[in-house]
């Protein structure tokens, strides 16, 4: 069994909670080398797909404010 957890603060998402109050956004933060530099990817699912949460370079955010620390780089505390 597979434990997700919030990406920016490490709060873990549970088994088929599917509140209002809980949004879990998906995306992707993928980083390509190459000679001129490093680029760097992310983007965002418009809904949850519990099918694609361990694809190379997933991010697992647990609300809102998670996903705009995430995009600033900072780690929040639960």
């Amino acid at each position: 069994m597979i434990q997700i957890t919030c990406d920016s603060c490490g709060k873990p998402k549970e088994d088929g909670a599917r509140t209002l109050r809980e949004t879990w956004i998906l995306g992707y933060d993928l980083q390509v080398e190459n000679k001129s530099g490093v680029q760097r990817s992310i983007r965002f699912q418009d809904k949850w797909d519990d099918r694609r949460v361990c694809e190379l370079g997933a991010i697992h955010l647990c609300s809102q404010k998670c996903k705009e620390a995430y995009i600033r780089g900072e780690k929040r505390v639960a």
